[in-house]
Formats: structure tokens, sequence, C-alpha cells
């Protein structure tokens, strides 16, 4: 989030800064998104670690649920998961959707991260009410074969199955279908591609669940074993199927989802494990107590930019042309300390955007 938030285009200023033109492209490219099929950089995997992340703390706020819950904790669990479903759906068509232009021929339906995670979210979440890890181990691995399955083997549109090409895939033929003038025009998929944001978030809910489980050094073991079996996996099945970040490919969900696992089992290590370490988390802690917040400012659309950048204008433009070339490096770092302190803020008082 806190990439996502400011933090990667405020790191690349710096680089720049330091390194001028002799900073390799290659660095560079890594935070932009990967052309179709051209491979995978750190930037794809800021969304991946979105999904995966909700599936994370799942298995523990499933358990409070539980516990406080008596007899018909799933009943009220359920009304939980389609009330927050809703508002993420809806959330999501105010950041990328051009909900609040009130103009039916430019709205988009389903074109955002918020409502992947909704459709992840959702789809998880039935298995970890009625099953336990076995039974969401299972529902992963049906769901990412499945989509594989579809998006190899169907066919669609007089076209043979097994196409991966931008514009020109089963998936987005199915949202062009069903969303109609709705959709947003880019070659993202969405509606097919929610069983792959459910194996996402299903590997987040396994993974949380190992630490719930298997406690301590155990548990990290799981997640570089884990990580280990998804990326042998996708180098494997890109010999069939590419990887692909748009279409979120099957190959693509066990590459990304390898990384995010070796993510939580070495910061879980680091900031749960280690001794005295814990206080490295303290930079992040704000942008992870109101990441709902954090994105609707930095990535919901303003009259220069995002919302958040707009409100930063007025404050920190004039100032910030005092330092001649590196103008972008000093009002990208003001606006990016001015959201922290925000979000340090409204943490400090518990004032949280919880859906």
């Amino acid at each position: 989030m806190a990439l996502l938030a400011g933090g990667a285009p405020l790191l690349l200023l710096l680089l720049q800064a330091c390194f001028g033109d002799s900073l390799p492209p290659e660095v560079a490219a890594q935070f932009r998104h990967a052309e179709w099929g051209a491979g995978f950089t750190c930037w794809d995997l800021v969304m991946p670690l979105f999904i995966f992340v909700v599936g994370v703390s799942m298995p523990f706020a499933f358990a409070g649920y539980r516990r406080r819950g008596g007899a018909q904790w799933r009943r009220r669990t359920l009304l939980r998961v389609l009330r927050r479903v809703l508002c993420l759906f809806l959330l999501g068509m105010v950041v990328q959707g051009n909900l609040l232009a009130f103009d039916a021929d430019h709205i988009s339906l389903f074109c955002n991260t918020l409502q992947a995670i909704a459709a992840g979210y959702l789809i998880a979440a039935g298995f970890l009410m009625f099953g336990g890890a076995r039974s969401c181990l299972v529902a992963c691995v049906l769901c990412l074969a499945g989509y594989w399955a579809a998006m190899r083997f169907v066919p669609y549109a007089g076209h043979e199955g097994g196409r991966f090409l931008s514009y020109d895939n089963l998936a987005y033929y199915i949202d062009c279908t069903l969303q109609g003038s709705w959709q947003d025009g880019t070659p993202y998929t969405w509606i097919l591609t929610s069983a792959a944001f459910g194996a996402l978030t299903l590997m987040g809910v396994l993974g949380g669940q190992a630490m719930q489980y298997f406690r301590g050094f155990r548990a990290c073991c799981l997640h570089l074993f884990a990580a280990v079996v998804c990326l042998l996996g996708a180098e494997c099945l890109r010999a069939d199927t590419p990887l692909i970040k748009h279409i979120f490919s099957a190959t693509m969900v066990l590459y990304s989802g390898g990384w995010c696992l070796l993510l939580l089992g070495l910061f879980h290590l680091l900031f749960d494990l280690l001794p005295r370490t814990h206080f490295l988390a303290a930079p992040f802690l704000p942008f992870g107590s109101n990441a709902i917040l954090a994105y609707l400012l930095t990535a919901t659309p303003g009259l220069r930019g995002s919302l958040w950048n707009s409100l930063c204008l007025p404050l920190f433009s004039g100032f910030s042309r005092l330092f001649g070339d590196f103008q972008p490096l000093v009002f990208s770092a003001l606006s990016f300390l001015s959201l922290f302190a925000l979000l340090s803020f409204l943490r400090s008082k518990s004032l949280l955007l919880c859906v």
C-alpha cells in the first residue's frame, strides 16, 4: 500500500536524482507494468499482493467472528461478507468506473482492483466459513485449474480455445459480452478472471492459516516451501500458458502467488519472530491500518492527477518550484509525507475506514 500510495513514484524519482542517465533502464522498468506477455515487474506484484494479503487476514478475522457470533455466526458473517463485497464493488466504480459522473454512457461496471478483491474475498469466504484448511486448498487448486482449463480449451466467437492475445481471448470476450458498453475498453479482464482472484485470495488464506496452526519458524518454513512449489509450477506452466498480468493467467497467479508467499514468510520472520525488529514495521502501519482510504485518495481521479495530488498542488507546488530540476522529487516527497502524517494521525485516533 505504501508503494501504491506514492511510495513507488517517489522511490523512482530518488533513484533518478541519484543516478541520472546512468540509471539502468531495467531498474526503471520495475516501476511500471510490463507490456502484454513481456514478463513481470515489481509493479505487477502490487495488485496480487493487495489481493493476497486480504486472504491472509481472513482466517484471523473469521476466527473472531466465530467467537463472538455464537450459533448464528455463519449467518452474521455471511451478511458482513455481502455488505463488504457491495461496498468494495461500489468504491471500485467510484475510483475507476466513473460512477460519480452520473453518466450511464461512461460508467465502467467491473474494472478495478477493489472489485477484484471483492470477488476473491467472496469466493474465499464461502470455503473458509464452511470448511477448513483442506477445503481451502482444494478450492484454490480447483479455481486455478478451472480457470486455466477454460482459457486453454473453451472455444468462443468462432475461435478455438487457447488464445492469449490482447483484446482477443476468452476472458475478454466474456467481459465484452456481459458488460457491453460498460466494459472499460482496456485489455484487463475481470468476470471469468474472478476465479483467478479467488485462487490468489485462497493462497493468502492458506498462508494465514499456516501462521494460525503452526507457531514460529514452522510457519515460515511452510511459506517458503509453498513459494518454491508455486514458482516452480509457474516455470513449468509457462511452456503451455504465457505469464500475462492483464488477464491474471494461471501462470501469473502461480508466479505472483509464489512471491507473495515468499514475502509473507520473510516479513513474518522479520517483524514477528526475530527479537527487537518489530519496530521496522512502524513506517508501514499507517498505510496498512487505513489501506482503503489511502487507495481511494491516491487512485480516485481529481482535477489534476489523483484526488490527493489535486489537494497537494496548492499546498506544495509553489514551494517545490524553488528547487528547479528537483521540483518533481520535492513535490512527490511532500505529498507522500503529508499522506503519511494524515494516516498516522487517523491511526492514533483509531479512525479507520472499514468496509
